[in-house]
């Protein structure tokens, strides 16, 4: 039988297609040398073999039997263990044996998105001393690297070849040191450093963010293709207005010398299009005990914000079914400000909404961003803001995790009443300024500055050049100048609110 890669749509169909060519057993790329497992929960183990084949699978002390099914297919569960430093194999054999060593079991967490995730640490602030302190024997690190990268170039005939799901990404488990962790994500990195000070186990990082790709990259065709207002994105990519012009123009320079024709004959995809990370970095993961996800992801999806809205719940949604781990922990982040980011305040609302979805988490950063770079090299801050999400939510310490979140607005007379949750040690002012980036509206919706003052647990909103406010808002600028922050110092998630 014969195998052609560019008609192939996941790696699921790579892996079947391989097991009707060879009899030997396999396993997905993410079990390897120096992985860690997800303590406390069920463990699936999966891989291919030849239709009917006994497969033995032994994880340390355990053992298990399974038969790889008609399609060459089989997943077993192994039990749930605790944590643990102390290395351990996993053997799998039919007729052939692959043999995995250097396990530990701790917590392992996703972290995904578009460049700002994808961001190595070598290139971030302080970068070069953050990898020199990076020997860290407990923390191994899953790199998931595209190739070709979806910078501005022309791609090669080679790295066309590559422009399909099963090829695109490539990585394999290290444990961290200077050199491994210098380049993976630096958010990642020091999101996963902070959690291993101060949970004290194994930690496990798998990356996949891949520069520019937009929220519908990661959600599968299928799924898109049930909601009638997302089902359009699939269709016509290149000239597709509903995709963002940055994500076309640039899928058309690393496409130059390709017609349409061309590109829609040869099978070849661009890593923006919708499904394809869904079928790179998602299908060939799931369901891999792990314990969250950290998302950095947004700036190729502001021009559309009433999608995001579909979308960003879609693609929680999908992945919390196809890990099959209940509403497991999304941790995101919320775009910094950027002068450039025109539709950036609107998306950022977009981003507050969807704190609606159970279990979920959102890291502000509008104090952390660059006024002319989409990059920041700030990355510490964004880390720091993620570990204490995963702390609070995932681990459930008892500290504050958030900024203040508007809850209510109430309109009486010049005054407006902003009540908000994750107010501990009270509202304030960063660097004890009086407080600034509010703004109120009458009916003919023209905004106006605004004083702001604590009133217990509450803030008034009052201006002078409003008479009778129908609306409020927060930091609502591509790069507003804000500064209100709770007891813990972390910054309040800009808002805006209206008269009902």
């Amino acid at each position: 039988m014969q195998c052609i890669i560019f008609a192939l749509g996941t790696m699921t169909a790579l892996l079947l297609c391989l097991s009707t060519v060879s009899a030997e057993v396999t396993l997905p790329a993410v079990f390897g040398d120096h992985m860690v497992l997800q303590r406390n929960v069920p463990l699936p183990v999966w891989g291919t073999a030849s239709p009917g084949e006994n497969v033995s699978i032994a994880l340390g002390q355990e053992r298990r039997m399974v038969v790889a099914d008609a399609s060459g297919r089989w997943l077993v569960r192994l039990a749930p263990r605790p944590h643990s430093d102390e290395s351990i194999d996993l053997v799998v054999s039919a007729k052939n044996t692959v043999t995995i060593t250097d396990i530990l079991v701790g917590e392992v967490w996703i972290c995904s998105g578009q460049s700002n995730m994808h961001w190595p640490l070598k290139l971030a602030d302080n970068g070069d001393v953050e990898a020199a302190s990076s020997s860290l024997p407990k923390l191994r690190l899953f790199n998931l690297a595209g190739n070709p990268y979806t910078n501005s170039h022309e791609f090669t005939e080679e790295e066309l070849k590559n422009c399909v799901p099963e090829r695109y990404l490539t990585g394999s488990w290290a444990v961290s040191s200077p050199a491994v962790a210098a380049e993976f994500s630096a958010v990642g990195l020091l999101f996963g450093r902070e959690l291993l000070d101060k949970l004290n186990v194994p930690i496990g990082l798998i990356h996949n963010g891949t520069g520019g790709t937009p929220t519908e990259a990661w959600i599968s065709r299928e799924t898109l293709s049930t909601n009638p207002t997302l089902k359009p994105l699939l269709g016509n990519w290149l000239e597709n207005e509903l995709v963002s012009s940055f994500c076309r123009n640039r899928a058309r320079s690393n496409f130059l010398s390709m017609t349409d024709q061309e590109i829609v004959s040869s099978g070849v995809r661009h890593p923006y299009h919708p499904g394809f990370m869904y079928e790179s970095a998602i299908a060939s993961l799931a369901p891999f005990a792990m314990r969250g996800v950290i998302w950095y992801q947004g700036e190729s999806n502001t021009h559309q914000v009433a999608l995001h809205d579909q979308l960003f719940p879609l693609l929680i949604d999908e992945w919390r079914r196809v890990w099959g781990q209940g509403e497991f922990p999304f941790l995101y982040v919320q775009l910094p400000s950027l002068e450039a980011g025109v539709q950036w305040p609107e998306f950022r609302e977009s981003q507050r909404r969807a704190l609606r979805i159970p279990n979920t988490g959102m890291a502000v950063t509008i104090d952390t961003g660059d006024p002319r770079d989409v990059h920041p090299r700030e990355k510490r801050e964004v880390a720091h803001r993620l570990a204490l999400l995963a702390r609070g939510l995932a681990y459930r310490e008892d500290i504050e995790y958030s900024g203040p979140m508007l809850q209510t607005a109430t309109f009486a007379g010049k005054n407006v009443r902003l009540h908000f949750s994750h107010t501990t040690g009270g509202l304030m002012a960063r660097d004890n300024e009086a407080l600034m980036g509010f703004e109120l509206a009458g009916k003919d919706d023209v905004f106006m500055p605004a004083e702001a003052r604590t009133d217990g647990a509450d803030l008034i909103v009052v201006s002078s050049l409003v008479a009778e406010p129908a609306a409020v808002r927060y930091g609502f600028a591509p790069y507003p100048q804000c500064n209100l922050v709770n007891g813990a110092g972390i910054p309040a998630s800009p808002f805006r609110a209206q008269v009902n």
